[in-house]
């Protein structure tokens, strides 16, 4: 039988090995009344990251620009999703705004690599 979740840390390390530290930024939650709804402040994660090509014939215009970037990230810690950013530097060195707006490049696409229901990776399209 497969251990997936083994295979999973073997994927995580092997990330770490060859790539670099990013900071995926989430909004933080929404305070005050209903009516007029304060987003709190943001936090920082840290994500492992390679970059990766965006094969010429996916380009297309829409859904994928040509100045789009593609990264892979290493499934520990926090799962990427359209609602986040990513700043492609550590997290030490990316200063969140005080109006708690979100910097960095928004997440277009997020497809998760999860054989046996364990996600090993995630493929993010990023834009800027």
């Amino acid at each position: 039988m497969v251990d997936w979740s083994q295979i999973a840390g073997e994927v995580a390390t092997a990330l770490g090995e060859v790539g670099y530290t990013a900071t995926l930024c989430r909004a933080g939650a929404p305070t005050g009344p209903e009516y007029d709804q304060i987003p709190s402040k943001p936090t920082k994660h840290e994500l492992t990251v390679i970059n990766d090509q965006i094969r010429l014939g996916l380009v297309d215009g829409k859904e994928v620009r040509a100045t789009d970037k593609l990264i892979t990230v290493a499934s520990t810690g926090v799962v990427p999703t359209q609602a986040d950013t990513i700043v492609l530097s550590e997290p030490d060195s990316v200063t969140l705004p005080a109006d708690n707006s979100l910097p960095g490049l928004k997440i277009v696409r997020v497809s998760q690599t999860a054989p046996g229901g364990v996600d090993l990776l995630y493929e993010v399209l990023l834009r800027a």
